[in-house]
């Protein structure tokens, strides 16, 4: 019986929770705040989410402009957000 092939798109080597809280302990207080982005750019059209970051299109898009304490706020929240089905 033949099988669908299986659609690879990045998504299954997403970080996971703890990824995203070691991250931030790394981070501490550094100045300018790194971008959570892995590489792995895929948006949930349901959720605007990404599947790679977890960051929101909205934050995605502010980034650049955001100060370092709103961006350490992203990344707080970063851990406990789940990733897009």
């Amino acid at each position: 019986m033949a099988r669908d092939p299986v659609i690879r798109d990045g998504i299954e080597h997403a970080p996971d929770s703890a990824y995203f809280a070691a991250r931030l302990a790394e981070i501490g207080n550094a100045s300018p705040v790194p971008s959570p982005c892995v590489n792995i750019c895929k948006i949930d059209p349901y959720t605007s989410a990404c599947h790679g970051c977890r960051r929101t299109l909205d934050e995605i898009a502010a980034w650049s402009a955001l100060p370092d304490a709103d961006k350490r706020w992203v990344w707080q929240q970063l851990p406990g957000r789940e990733p897009p089905v």
